[in-house]
């Protein structure tokens, strides 16, 4: 038998005659309690789902929420660098650049078709929304799906999807020169 002389759990009183093997056994039987509270590994598994689960749905819900198209047209699209003329010779002139794209699509070059709308193209179709929007929801709304959906199709879709995004986008943004009161390019 030893003397202890070290602080030790509250159960054993400081300078009882102590003997080492019952403070292992003791520790021994703690551990084994606890191993009886253990939770299931898939109860584990399910938790972090959920938590997963809540930050993703809590990002959208976010995203959803904040000022820009991102990937829904109730809100107007995010504006692109670069100057956007609310005229007759600025449809005039996206008309141009839409046209440019669908020939370079008839012709199967992606890199033209991308390099003709990715610019001047892009940033006109981002920065009039807000211009259609203020007389004509629904129009604006559907050039809103007509430039993500080209968007889109660019990233990796069949040239035929491609094609038919960018006639769609050109034909969205005629039908919005006549709303802002301005002739139908093209």
């Amino acid at each position: 038998m030893t003397r202890a002389r070290i602080l030790l759990p509250v159960y054993v009183r400081y300078d009882e005659d102590v003997s080492i093997e019952s403070h292992v056994m003791f520790g021994r039987r703690r551990r084994q309690a606890r191993a009886q509270y253990r939770l299931p590994d898939w109860v584990w598994g399910l938790a972090l789902g959920l938590i997963v689960v809540l930050i993703g749905g809590g990002f959208l819900l976010f995203t959803s929420l904040s000022d820009g198209g991102g990937g829904t047209c109730d809100q107007r699209l995010q504006p692109l660098p670069g100057t956007v003329e609310a005229t007759a010779e600025g449809f005039r002139e996206e008309d141009r650049l839409l046209t440019e794209v669908v020939a370079s699509l008839e012709q199967g070059d992606l890199v033209g078709a991308e390099d003709a709308f990715y610019g001047e193209a892009h940033a006109f179709t981002h920065n009039i929304d807000p211009n259609i929007r203020e007389i004509d929801e629904e129009q604006a709304k559907a050039v809103c799906e007509a430039v993500l959906d080209i968007e889109a199709t660019l990233e990796g879709g069949s040239v035929q999807a491609m094609l038919t995004a960018a006639r769609t986008l050109r034909e969205e943004l005629r039908a919005s020169a006549e709303v802002l009161g301005f002739p139908r390019p093209g």
